[in-house]
């Protein structure tokens, strides 16, 4: 083990045979950066150990990750299995001065009214947000000073043909000093170190993939101002 910029390094290993390693995206959750009322200090903080400099370890933990204001709610958006991907870039151009540009991308099934009024919206404002990946580990994009916005090259498109697949591909991208990833086992509904969240259906589809409608959803509403 060695040492560098006081931080303790250790060897990447093989993973073990155990160790979830499915690619993709599980569960996208999104809220307005306006609308947080505090990120624990823990995940803000500069880390000391390789391991903390990606994993928020629960010992640390003494409040939950992410408070919101009164009123303010977890949105979530149904991800389509197979077609997320999460990507961090080193960006910079020399050591010293280099940091991370983050990269989601989700597809959302169904050209409908609501998901066109979300990307309405959404294109001009900064959220955090909560991925969870297939393996079931959550990585935290955005925080108070700068959030997570919708990249160019997001689309939403009613296909042509018959067989054509229909929906939005949205490429979220926000740029960070270092990647926050949750620590084992954490959820967002957990008491202790969870979020202030309750599940509306502002972009879901049932547990089969089929996409609700219109008339089935809550109203799409965000606080824009």
């Amino acid at each position: 083990m060695s040492t560098v910029c006081n931080l303790s390094i250790s060897e990447l290993s093989l993973p073990e045979f155990c160790e979830n390693v499915t690619s993709g995206v599980r569960r996208l959750l999104f809220v307005p950066k306006n609308d947080i009322e505090a990120i624990n200090a823990v995940i803000a903080a500069q880390p000391n150990e390789m391991e903390d400099f990606v994993i928020v370890g629960n010992s640390a933990m003494t409040q939950r990750a992410i408070t919101l204001k009164s009123g303010a709610e977890f949105g979530e958006i149904y991800a389509q299995r197979d077609l997320g991907e999460l990507k961090y870039a080193v960006q910079g151009s020399a050591a010293g001065n280099r940091s991370f540009h983050v990269t989601l991308e989700v597809h959302h099934p169904g050209f409908r009214r609501k998901m066109l009024g979300f990307l309405a919206i959404a294109a001009n404002l900064e959220f955090v947000m909560l991925a969870q990946l297939s393996n079931g580990v959550w990585h935290l994009l955005g925080d108070i000073d700068r959030g997570a916005t919708l990249a160019d090259g997001t689309e939403a498109t009613s296909g042509k043909a018959v067989t054509d697949q229909n929906g939005a591909t949205m490429t979220f991208e926000y740029d960070c000093p270092l990647p926050r990833v949750m620590f084992a086992g954490w959820s967002p509904d957990d008491e202790t170190y969870g979020v202030e969240m309750f599940r509306i259906a502002w972009l879901l589809a049932d547990e089969n993939g089929v996409v609700l409608t219109d008339e089935n959803d809550l109203p799409l509403e965000i606080d824009v101002f």
